[in-house]
């Protein structure tokens, strides 16, 4: 993998158009896209040959997933130290089916569930699909970043929210919650008696330097009440393939073993690919992390140079929450950069309830592409911006 960073920086825009995943093909042709949580860098070799070994011999039946299962605990034991028990690694369709699956286990239509905003917009969707009434709790800007309020989460589970929704690392923050964090977040969802659903998908997009513990093992009390949805989706760029894990701890079994048979399902692509890279990717992971640390740098660079621009960096994944508020682009900055820039981002008020301030100015930017590429987007907003 050593010339793959080469290969990355020279992307290029007339070859990702032609590409029919929502990313590109979903913008006009005059547009750059920096919005949906795709990456532009090509797939791991190691995705293509499991896909297309299980494709050529014909096995597109119902799948067995013992070695799904165990390939993804030697990798959580790898990675994390901790290997998970693998007759409680269930596999679904994706993580938003995982997540489903785990608040419809852990609660009742009406209880209500916590979740820090800003938010992956299908989680407002999905508790409201679910009749699950969503408790925003709006996060901390501080000087040191994006910071919990446990005040609103524990006035949240005191008025009857039955569980947390959590984003480790945060979409679309970046922040990678500390040990700290989560076992103060434990204590309240204890005391209150409810449970954490934790999504971790992009734990292993971590920025250079930064570590991360899942919520489940920092301590008996999170491991008590807690169940964990992750996928290799985001980190290897193949949400397509459409496998995902739906995680349970000894005290959270019940939801594992009460997952309905036809939910118990991935594609059997999905299932030998993301198989394949938690054993061994060839390095390709380790090596697109350094790159977004470098696309990350320069996103840093360019805040740096705009002080109407404000940004905490995440210590994970590849998205990034700018604040545009000093901007003078109103509410919704979004809209006038595609106007204006012809660079799509995603609008900072889908990540809230409507009638919150909490994304009003604000944009999420994808800096997962190659540096000329992001050169060229940061130049057209700055354009746009003045």
């Amino acid at each position: 993998m050593d010339d793959l960073h080469a290969t990355l920086d020279a992307l290029r825009e007339t070859d990702l158009r032609q590409r029919r995943t929502t990313k590109w093909a979903d913008v006009d042709d005059d547009v750059l896209p920096a919005w949906i949580a795709e990456m532009d860098y090509p797939l791991c070799p190691v995705a293509r040959e499991a896909a297309r070994a299980v494709i050529e011999r014909g096995e597109l039946g119902y799948p067995l997933t013992d070695d799904y299962a165990a390939a993804f605990a030697d990798w959580s034991a790898r990675e994390h130290g901790r290997r998970p028990d693998p007759a409680l690694v269930a596999p679904v369709a994706d993580v938003m089916a995982g997540l489903e699956a785990a608040l419809r286990a852990l609660t009742e239509p009406g209880d209500g569930v916590v979740l820090l905003t800003p938010a992956y917009p299908p989680f407002l969707r999905l508790l409201a699909e679910l009749d699950r009434p969503l408790r925003a709790c709006p996060l901390r800007d501080t000087d040191e970043g994006w910071a919990i309020d446990f005040d609103a989460v524990d006035a949240a589970l005191a008025g009857g929210a039955r569980a947390v929704l959590l984003c480790h690392p945060h979409n679309p923050t970046g922040r990678v919650w500390t040990p700290d964090e989560l076992r103060a977040l434990a204590a309240l969802a204890d005391r209150r008696g409810a449970a954490v659903v934790s999504d971790e998908v992009h734990a292993p997009l971590l920025a250079d330097g930064a570590g991360f513990v899942p919520y489940a093992a920092t301590g008996d009390l999170a491991a008590s009440h807690a169940v964990t949805v992750t996928s290799a989706s985001k980190a290897w760029n193949i949400p397509g393939l459409k496998s995902a894990v739906l995680l349970g701890e000894e005290a959270t079994r019940h939801v594992v073993d009460g997952l309905p048979p036809y939910e118990r399902r991935a594609s059997v692509p999905g299932l030998a690919a993301a198989a394949a890279l938690w054993r061994d990717d060839g390095g390709w992971l380790a090596s697109v992390r350094a790159y977004l640390d470098r696309t990350r740098d320069r996103l840093r660079t360019w805040v740096a140079d705009r002080p109407d621009v404000r940004w905490h960096p995440g210590q994970a994944g590849y998205l990034a929450w700018l604040d545009l508020r000093a901007t003078g682009l109103g509410a919704d900055p979004a809209g006038i950069l595609l106007e204006k820039a012809r660079v799509r981002v995603n609008p900072g008020t889908d990540f809230a309830p409507p009638d919150s301030a909490v994304g009003r100015g604000f944009v999420r930017f994808n800096h997962a592409t190659s540096l000329p590429l992001l050169d060229e987007i940061l130049t057209r907003l700055d354009r746009a911006l003045g």
